[in-house]
């Protein structure tokens, strides 16, 4: 409907064109900001759907943090606002009444939304993300978690913002004639020097990596992966710098595009950091090629995921989203138009929104991955004497059938713990689950009585009746084994 109505309204009423180029400059970055809080929200959604624990590793309030489905709400309701901008600039533009006031009223609203002091529009989770955000503007001088690292990557994917709030200052500045036209021009507004403020404002979102990364080292004095990862986000730096360069010399070889030497600069460096990028995505952050994948072929031991078709995916994902670059260099030898390299900037800056929204669901899956092999996610009370299954006759709870026989929903999980690996005769199934209902039925019976505070007497005999269980236990067929040098482990 926009588009329609954009090219309907194309001509305003006294004569002028309508001003696409600045528009799309005002308006792409907020549609990122929106469009991004989608993503989030489906990823919120997927990690719940698959078991990852996502609260746990944010290190979120649980009782206090926003459902999928609200920023889902929010993440839409944006999207639906930039559309009533997006209008409303049009039909001004058509009635010559100020139209680049929309865009600067939105992003204003935006600010407002996030910033205000009020207990309103979920207020606890708005400073959690401000105190973690200002964490990340002001690395190196902050302890850095997962989720200042995680905050910092997403702002690497929104580096577009950071290339348009130059423009956004100095339109606002100089361009915008309020209330009487002006032809004085900023410092940083025009010339060499408005490619060097873009270049200092691009390059923000990977000094803060950088920085994270240098604080992490010296924290923990680790070299690998702390410099390594340091290095990959330094190569931004010399990608930013060199495609500045080219860009400012583009008319000085307008007749000879192939002798402007920045070009290749620009090529090689962003070759060399592409590909470190990408290497460590698979290898690093997805955990991929994995040598003890066994039979998750080029991916890791373990996935969570239900279809391996999807990590596959994504691998191909990332390698041709990571090298989209390229098409920047047609680009420049078929057209020097620079309407062209702001509409394919805005295309590069929604695809690599995607390949976040991507990373984000495989990236947190091996951090949940690492955390419960070493034992980061388990907040657990030790108890001495328990009762395991055998591996070797054990199977999951989903193959004996229904839990409605295996007591509440507790037990039941307790046992679904307990019965994992391999494969079991019907006969087999039968006597295990009759054992196991008895150990924790007399387990069970033993913390009752303890919490409720019977008699001594009460609590020898229940604990009496469970050492004869697990007599029992160990005595059948080796299907259950008691080894006082174990610790099962049970939730607090």
């Amino acid at each position: 409907m926009v588009f329609i109505l954009g090219n309907t309204l194309h001509v305003s009423q006294s004569g002028k064109s309508l001003a696409w180029r600045p528009a799309l400059h005002l308006y792409r970055s907020s549609f990122l900001i929106a469009l991004h809080i989608t993503f989030v929200a489906i990823n919120i959604y997927g990690w719940s759907h698959s078991g990852v624990n996502h609260v746990l590793i944010f290190e979120i309030d649980p009782r206090n943090h926003l459902t999928y489905q609200r920023l889902l709400e929010i993440g839409t309701f944006l999207l639906v606002l930039w559309f009533v901008s997006f209008t409303a600039f049009i039909i001004s533009s058509y009635h010559d009444a100020q139209p680049f006031a929309q865009p600067l009223i939105f992003v204003i609203f935006l600010i407002i939304l996030l910033i205000n002091p009020i207990r309103i529009f979920y207020y606890k989770s708005r400073i959690w993300f401000l105190k973690n955000i200002g964490r990340v503007f002001l690395a190196p001088f902050y302890h850095v978690d997962f989720t200042g690292f995680w905050l910092g990557d997403q702002l690497i994917s929104l580096d577009l913002i950071f290339f348009d709030l130059q423009y956004f200052i100095c339109f606002y500045t100089y361009d915008v004639h309020w209330i009487q036209p002006t032809d004085k021009q900023g410092v940083f507004c025009s010339g060499w020097s408005q490619f060097f403020l873009q270049t200092v404002f691009i390059v923000l979102p990977s000094w803060f990596r950088f920085a994270q990364c240098i604080r992490r080292y010296r924290d923990t004095k680790a070299k690998f992966p702390h410099l390594a990862n340091a290095g990959k986000y330094a190569s931004g730096f010399l990608v930013a710098i060199t495609n500045a360069v080219r860009r400012a010399t583009i008319l000085e070889y307008q007749q000879q595009r192939t002798s402007n030497p920045f070009l290749y600069l620009w090529f090689i460096s962003s070759l060399i950091g592409s590909t470190y990028k990408l290497i460590w995505d698979l290898k690093m952050d997805y955990g991929f090629f994995d040598k003890n994948a066994g039979k998750n072929k080029f991916l890791r031991e373990q996935i969570i995921y239900s279809s391996k078709a999807y990590y596959y995916a994504a691998i191909i994902e990332n390698i041709l989203f990571r090298f989209i670059w390229i098409i920047n260099i047609f680009i420049y030898f078929n057209t020097s138009a620079a309407e062209y390299a702001d509409i394919i900037g805005f295309v590069f800056g929604i695809i690599e929104a995607f390949r976040r929204f991507i990373w984000n669901y495989f990236r947190l899956e091996n951090e949940h991955l690492n955390n419960c092999g070493e034992f980061r996610a388990v907040r657990d009370i030790p108890i001495q004497t328990t009762v395991t299954v055998a591996s070797g006759y054990s199977t999951r709870l989903e193959s004996i059938g229904s839990l409605s026989n295996l007591g509440d929903e507790q037990d039941a999980k307790r046992r679904q713990s307990m019965i994992r690996g391999g494969t079991m005769t019907a006969m087999e199934r039968s006597r295990t689950l009759t054992i196991l209902n008895e150990a924790f039925d007399n387990e069970t019976s033993v913390s009752k009585s303890l919490t409720t505070g019977t008699n001594s007497n009460q609590a020898q005999n229940v604990s009496n009746n469970l050492e004869s269980s697990s007599n029992t236990i160990s005595s059948s067929n080796s299907l259950v084994l008691v080894n006082p040098y174990y610790t099962r482990t049970q939730p607090t």
